[in-house]
């Protein structure tokens, strides 16, 4: 009897096969249940917010969240996949509002595809130069420079309606036009930096926003599809049936030649507004910027630890989200402690796999700024406790 049972039980093979399948789905199942925690824990601690009231005439909180191409990479695909798992459900929990920038610039040379750094540089700096803009056109004296903002604010919209009646084929209604633009925040976003290169690149652009020059140039007028088409050839000289040639009109001397090439309608002359000689160097108020880390994982050296996270990946949200948390709370933000500690955040990851044979990005910081900048301590967990 004991002989029949034995003959059905499963070989050594067979046995050490299910046992190990059964441990791995064992133990990936206790990870996604430790995981599925651990976030809901900061996902309640992140609530409390939420609750918080604010005046009727208060603006809500509001971030931009900058996501630049990872080291590696040639699109923003894995950034956004972190985002979402790690970042994003802490700040629905806590209502926190957020506008998120994706910048992926790319270039093709000698048939390589390569990633062109300083994108969100140029965005962070352009948006606090325009505040300090508006800054000095709020002066009394500077009568001048509000007339200029008008003449740049008609050219922009004008722009903006040829640019959309390019695209519609026919001239947009006015409620199509609303619409399409966005209203702008009437507050300052704080600025949050997802990887050690948007935050290099963000905290350049806070520099040189700051302290930056602040002429502008006019745009030239957008041409319309309509007037390209429109735009007249050259005439050219009529040949009769033999080898004389019908001669062409005769212009009187001083008299000017007409330019057939011309755009018509369009205005391509550019002019620059010089804001430095109204500028008296004071500082604005900065936005508070706050890193995120992401360890990109790429290339075969990083298998094993892909697999290691596949199977335990409590530790990438306790990371990521503790970091999340703190940029929902505004009381854990404080002043930089000098050039050592904004150069050091984020470090650890340039010696990850995807950093090697990339080109080196320098933190550039006027000591001005790094002087008043400030930031959300993202790398201690200073929020409040969850209670019980």
């Amino acid at each position: 009897m004991f002989a029949k049972f034995r003959q059905k039980l499963p070989g050594p093979k067979a046995t050490a096969f299910w046992t190990t399948a059964a441990t791995l789905v064992t133990v990936y199942r206790y990870n996604k249940r430790e995981s599925t925690r651990l976030l809901d824990e900061y996902k309640q601690r992140a609530s409390h917010a939420a609750l918080e009231t604010i005046g009727s005439l208060d603006t809500p909180r509001k971030v931009h969240v900058y996501v630049a191409v990872p080291m590696s990479e040639l699109g923003t695909r894995r950034a956004r996949q972190h985002w979402e798992k790690y970042i994003l459900p802490v700040f629905a929990a806590g209502a926190l509002d957020y506008e998120i920038t994706l910048v992926n610039e790319t270039e093709t040379e000698n048939g390589v595809e390569r990633v062109v750094r300083g994108g969100v540089h140029r965005l962070v700096a352009d948006e606090i130069k325009d505040r300090r803009r508006r800054q000095l056109e709020s002066e009394d004296d500077n009568e001048e420079l509000r007339l200029w903002r008008a003449a740049l604010d008609e050219r922009k919209a004008e722009n903006e309606r040829r640019e959309l009646k390019n695209k519609l084929g026919v001239e947009p209604g006015m409620s199509v036009f609303e619409l399409w633009k966005e209203k702008e925040y009437p507050g300052v976003m704080d600025i949050v930096a997802i990887g050690r290169e948007t935050w290099i690149e963000v905290v350049n652009g806070v520099s040189d926003g700051a302290v930056g020059s602040l002429n502008m140039e006019i745009p030239p007028l957008v041409p319309l599809d309509s007037e390209k088409s429109s735009t007249p050839e050259p005439a050219k000289p009529e040949q009769t049936s033999g080898s004389e040639q019908t001669p062409a009109t005769e212009q009187s001397p001083g008299s000017e030649q007409t330019n057939t090439n011309q755009i018509s309608g369009s205005d391509q002359t550019t002019h620059m507004i010089n804001y430095d000689r109204f500028d008296n160097h004071s500082m604005v108020a900065l936005p508070a910027v706050a890193y995120i880390g992401h360890k990109n994982l790429t290339g075969w050296a990083s298998v094993p630890q892909r697999i290691f996270n596949f199977f335990h990946d409590q530790q990438n949200v306790d990371e990521y989200a503790r970091q999340a948390l703190q940029v929902v709370y505004e009381s854990t933000r404080r002043g930089a402690h000098g050039m050592e500690e904004i150069e050091a955040m984020g470090r650890e990851e340039e010696e990850l796999e995807s950093w090697r044979d990339q080109p080196s990005l320098d933190i550039v910081v006027d000591s001005r700024v790094a002087d008043c900048l400030q930031i959300y301590d993202t790398q201690n967990d200073n929020a409040p406790p969850l209670e019980n």
